[in-house]
């Protein structure tokens, strides 16, 4: 009797916890369906985030000065496009925000790109009670307006040449800037030319030089003379512009500022930079001071590197292909660089104008100067990097 009793016991143990397990067979079902619906959103939110994120920086990186506002919004606006377009098909759309706008004035202004999005995803296990998820995110970047620091140090300019050095924001396509571009800072034909200029720009601003050399046209009274046409051609008036920015800087040599022909009767190389050397400086903390290598002397520099022309002062003579060298890229690495791009590093620039009736290609002789960049802080970006960054 007792063995039926314990048997029908058993039975019924058995059909309880069936039941039970059937019971909590529905919120579990429910909570692994619900683990699923919100796991989908949040790959939608990261996805989202990256997208706005990288809007913000890219619109901010663009947003150089006020005239470039609305091209700055429309790159953003355009990085938001590509990806909404690539989340899944069923993702609804519901808003997003491009707006550029500033923090700060005067000297302390940055430039700001504030991207947000706002979508809703359906659900699939989780409907019956919830029927989709809103997903809104957001980023706003900074691009502070910094000090940019032009030095020439204890340069002293020996030229017969007149030579002036300009800076200006590289255009977008990468051409001639315009002569409203344009910045003076230093000219030897004035007879205390500065040894130090600086200037505010936005930290992702690429910064070009240029020289602007005009054959014999310095003041004789500052040490200009008249020796007649350089080895490439150009008179006594003739002006060439070599551009920093450029590979090689005397790539567009007869055109000046705006792309009007300056007539000059020279005819310059165009695929060798015989102009410019920009060297990395290195900073020494218990002086406070940065010191660079000796520029260096007597070639031309190719994009292979090996057709390097080199010139033999001792019998006047140029030696074509004699040897391989470095590449015209490694020798101009920043010579048009952002603030960004620096970093905090200094770099020196070792002009040679190309005149003379030989030129003996001696960088740093024509014009010889540092810059670098220094991070603001103040009211407007309240940072003291010299970057671009994400805010929020």
């Amino acid at each position: 009797m007792l063995a039926i009793l314990m048997r029908r016991l058993g039975r019924d143990v058995r059909g309880n916890i069936a039941i039970l397990f059937a019971i909590l067979l529905v919120p579990l079902a429910i909570a692994i369906g619900a683990g699923v619906d919100y796991g989908h959103a949040v790959q939608i939110r990261t996805s989202l985030q990256n997208t706005v994120d990288s809007a913000a920086l890219s619109g901010a990186s663009a947003y150089i000065s006020p005239s470039a506002e609305s091209t700055a919004q429309t790159l953003a606006q355009s990085y938001v496009t590509k990806g909404l377009a690539a989340l899944p098909s069923n993702v609804t759309v519901n808003s997003t925000t491009v707006t550029p706008g500033t923090q700060g004035s005067g000297n302390n202004t940055a430039y700001t790109m504030h991207v947000s999005a706002t979508v809703t995803m359906p659900t699939t296990f989780t409907s019956f009670y919830q029927k989709s998820i809103t997903i809104t995110v957001s980023a706003t970047a900074t691009n502070p307006v910094v000090t940019a620091t032009f030095d020439t140090g204890s340069f002293v300019s020996y030229a017969c040449d007149l030579n002036q050095i300009y800076w200006y924001v590289v255009p977008a396509d990468g051409g001639v800037p315009d002569a409203s571009a344009m910045n003076l800072l230093w000219s030897n034909n004035d007879a205390n030319p500065p040894s130090q200029v600086s200037f505010n720009v936005a930290a992702s601003a690429k910064i070009g030089f240029a020289m602007e050399n005009t054959t014999g046209g310095r003041d004789p009274n500052l040490g200009g003379c008249n020796y007649g046409n350089t080895m490439y051609g150009a008179q006594p008036g003739d002006t060439q512009w070599l551009y920093s920015s450029m590979q090689p800087p005397s790539k567009y040599y007869n055109i000046a500022p705006g792309g009007t022909n300056t007539g000059t009767h020279a005819t310059y190389e165009t695929d060798q930079d015989c102009a410019l050397v920009v060297e990395q400086g290195t900073y020494n903390k218990g002086k406070g001071t940065w010191t660079y290598p000796p520029a260096p002397q007597n070639k031309c520099f190719s994009t292979s590197g090996h057709s390097e022309d080199a010139y033999n002062q001792g019998h006047n003579t140029f030696c074509y292909n004699c040897r391989s060298g470095p590449k015209m890229s490694a020798e101009m690495t920043n010579a048009a660089p952002s603030c960004s791009q620096l970093n905090g590093v200094s770099y020196q620039y070792d002009w040679n104008d190309m005149g003379a009736n030989v030129d003996n290609l001696n960088y740093g002789n024509d014009m010889q100067y540092s810059f670098s960049c220094s991070g603001g802080a103040g009211s407007g970006n309240g940072t003291s990097t010299t970057s671009v960054t994400l805010t929020n």
